[in-house]
């Protein structure tokens, strides 16, 4: 059910193999507090217990959510340095856990956090995976899976996340090693999940960076004609470029130091442009042609009238709650890390009440016949309601740059040559990295 939520909340792409059966552990970085732990259940084909903060389980809000959640909680130096011995009994849970068969997820990085690269990792999830291992004697086959979570606006409802699954790390091959020196065998098998983790991430080393990224990869696509004009793509299909524009921006940060900054201000000038057009994802077209308009104003437009009666009593129906949320999370002022799981929890706690009211109202309305169909046809509404703002607000955005953009084929040609500009440049620097790249491996393979 949470997971669910958490689903609807975003909208959530999953990529990467299936988890394996057996003794699990999923290992994920951490940057949205409660919310990525349902996420992980969203995406999961099994039941996978969260380890938490001792403190979280206190909480009014989150203490019920992370008992239904079969959580496990982990006690931490920074919250009460006295409680720390009973980090044992975590351990003991865990192992537990792994020894019937089951999965738990775990955050080595220790805590949530909205930096622009992971932070640097513990060793728990290693020596949890590790003791498990050595108390069956090393004969239970523990997996572990690194998994990337990254959002678009990790503080807004429907705002985009990709949750990517890698492939599974094994420890069994660490077992002498282990018995001679525990701590060693934890470095290096840390070492292995903070890799696939971070294979699937996105790091920078200031925010700022993931802008450029960003703007540049959008109009890189469209330029070379891979992706149409106007075109939102999930963030789960943009990630691989997004990663590899992130790996060239680091690159050529430290290869070329002036060429980064003329190619930075460069794309932060066409962003700003971009921005005072309010072009939003799908960037500003070099032009308009007749048939993709009318194709677009009727398929648009059909679908707006067909769900506009649904949409209405879905808006009627739920705003009221919309607003609890936005009160809630105005009254409690939550720490921006928390902000996006105090405000899905008052969402669902607002759902399930004006869900319930709902229904009893029918009921003495109509009876049963009339509940029934209350309680069928009211989510129904605002999923559609949902989805039908969504589209206006694309609708609307789309409409306004056409018209801001009519009379003024000068602007259209000056985004042209600006874009046409950055490509050359993307184009001429991934040659030169690739060639620098050839040429280092050749250098390498040369030492051996």
């Amino acid at each position: 059910m949470t997971g669910g939520a958490a689903g609807v909340f975003y909208r959530v792409d999953r990529h990467g193999p299936p988890l394996p059966d057996g003794p699990l552990i999923v290992a994920a970085n951490h940057p949205n507090s409660l919310v990525d732990p349902l996420l992980i259940f969203r995406c999961s084909e099994r039941i996978v217990r969260p380890l938490a903060r001792a403190p979280l389980f206190d909480g009014v809000f989150l203490g019920p959510v992370l008992r239904a959640l079969g959580a496990i909680p982990v006690y931490r130096r920074q919250d009460d340095p006295d409680e720390m011995h009973r980090n044992e009994e975590m351990f003991r849970a865990a192992i537990d856990v792994l020894r019937d068969g089951g999965a738990v997820q775990i955050f080595p990085e220790g805590k949530s956090h909205s930096e622009a690269r992971l932070a640097e990792f513990r060793t728990g999830a290693a020596r949890i995976a590790l003791q498990a291992e050595e108390s069956a004697d090393w004969r239970l086959g523990v997996s572990i899976v690194p998994v990337g979570i990254t959002y678009s606006r990790k503080e807004l409802a429907r705002t985009a996340v990709t949750v990517r699954f890698a492939a599974a790390v094994e420890c069994s091959d660490l077992r002498e090693e282990y018995r001679a020196d525990p701590v060693a065998a934890a470095q290096r098998l840390i070492g292995r999940i903070a890799k696939g983790i971070r294979g699937q991430t996105l790091n920078f080393d200031h925010h700022r960076d993931r802008t450029l990224v960003e703007v540049s990869e959008q109009l890189y696509v469209r330029q070379s004609r891979w992706v149409p004009w106007r075109t939102r793509e999930r963030l789960g299909t943009r990630f691989p470029r997004l990663q590899r524009f992130a790996k060239g921006l680091d690159w050529i940060r430290k290869a070329d130091p002036q060429e980064h900054r003329r190619l930075t201000a460069k794309v932060e000038r066409y962003a700003a442009l971009s921005a005072e057009l309010r072009a939003g994802e799908g960037d500003v077209p070099p032009r308009y042609s007749l048939l993709p308009v009318v194709k677009y104003v009727l398929v648009r437009g059909t679908l707006l009238v067909l769900g506009l009666p649904l949409a209405v009593a879905g808006l009627l129906l739920w705003t009221p709650v919309i607003r609890f949320a936005r009160f809630v999370v105005r009254r409690v002022r939550p720490e921006f890390e928390v902000t996006a799981t105090i405000k899905l929890l008052a969402l669902l706690a607002g759902v399930f009440a004006a869900w319930f009211l709902l229904v009893f109202l029918g009921y003495l309305l109509g009876g049963t016949p009339v509940a029934v169909a209350v309680a069928l046809l009211a989510p129904i509404c605002g999923f559609v309601a949902m989805l039908w703002v969504e589209l206006a607000r694309e609708v609307r955005e789309d409409t306004s740059l056409f018209l801001r953009l009519q009379g003024r084929p000068d602007l259209r040609r000056h985004f042209a040559q600006l874009r046409s500009e950055l490509t050359k440049a993307f184009r001429r620097l991934e040659k030169r990295w690739m060639e620098e790249r050839r040429v280092g491996g050749v250098q390498k393979e040369d030492d051996r």
